[in-house]
C-alpha cells in the first residue's frame, strides 16, 4: 500500500464518486487510501453513505455538516475514542470493527444516536473485534445506551429480550402462577379390537383420522393466534 497520506480533497471526491457536482454525491467510498483525516465533507451536504474502511483515521471529525448521513463505515482504522460521532444524529448504521476502542465508557458517546439501528464493534463470528468486546458488560452497556438498536454485531435484538437478567422475574415467582395439568396421552386406536374379524378397520381408521385432523387444525389455530400476539412485542 502507498505510505503517502491521502487528503480528502474536492478533486478526490469528484473522481471517486464520478460526480462533477459534489452536492450530487449520495454515496462515497474512500477505502484503503491511507486517509488520516476526515475533511471537506461539507461539500457533500446530501451524503447518506460514507465508507472509510482500511485507513489510518485516529479521530472522528468533520462530520458535523453531514446532516443526512445514515450509514458510516469506519472498519479497520485506528480509532480509540468515539468523540463527535454523536453529532451525526441521522445515523442508522455504524460499523466500527477492527479499531482500538477499549473503554466501555466510549459507548456512552453514542447515546445521542436515537435513530441508530445497526451497530458493529465486531463481526458476528467474533473476528475484527475491538478490545471493548471482551468487557463483561459489553452487551448490557450497549443495549442500555441504545434501546432502539435492532442489530448488534450481526445479531438481531428483540425489544426487551436482552434486558438485564436482574430485572427478570425469578423462577420461584413464576411458579406462583396458575398450574396446568397435562392429561395422560391415549393411543388413537384405543378401543379397537385387532382380532375381531367383523370389525370395519377402514371405518375405524377414518374416524381416528378425522379426530386427528381436527386436533391438528386446532393446534394450527392456536399457533396462529400465538404468533399474532407475539408479533406485537417483536
Amino acid at each position: 500500500p502507498n505510505s503517502m497520506e491521502t487528503n480528502i480533497t474536492p478533486s478526490l471526491i469528484k473522481a471517486v464518486s464520478g460526480e462533477f457536482d459534489t452536492e450530487s454525491v449520495y454515496k462515497l467510498s474512500l477505502c484503503r487510501m491511507n486517509i488520516r483525516k476526515i475533511e471537506n465533507l461539507h461539500l457533500c451536504p446530501n451524503l447518506t453513505d460514507l465508507n472509510l474502511t482500511g485507513n489510518e483515521i485516529v479521530k472522528v471529525e468533520g462530520l458535523d455538516s453531514c446532516s443526512t448521513l445514515r450509514k458510516l463505515t469506519l472498519t479497520t482504522n485506528n480509532l480509540a475514542f468515539l468523540d463527535n460521532i454523536g453529532e451525526v444524529k441521522t445515523l442508522e448504521s455504524l460499523f466500527l470493527q477492527e479499531n482500538k476502542i477499549a473503554n466501555s465508557s466510549e459507548i456512552s458517546k453514542l447515546a445521542q444516536l436515537s435513530s441508530l439501528k445497526t451497530l458493529y464493534f465486531r463481526n458476528i463470528d467474533g473476528t475484527q473485534k475491538n478490545p471493548v468486546c471482551d468487557h463483561p458488560s459489553y452487551r448490557t452497556v450497549i443495549i442500555r445506551t441504545l434501546p432502539s438498536l435492532t442489530n448488534l454485531d450481526g445479531e438481531r435484538l428483540k425489544h426487551g429480550a436482552d434486558a438485564d437478567m436482574s430485572e427478570m422475574p425469578q423462577i420461584s415467582s413464576l411458579s406462583k402462577g396458575p398450574k396446568f395439568e397435562i392429561p395422560e396421552s391415549e393411543p388413537w386406536l384405543k378401543d379397537f379390537v385387532w382380532d375381531d374379524c367383523f370389525a370395519d378397520v377402514d371405518a375405524f381408521l377414518k374416524k381416528s383420522e378425522d379426530k386427528f385432523r381436527a386436533v391438528v387444525n386446532d393446534a394450527k389455530k392456536l399457533n396462529a393466534n400465538a404468533m399474532s400476539l407475539l408479533s406485537h412485542y417483536d
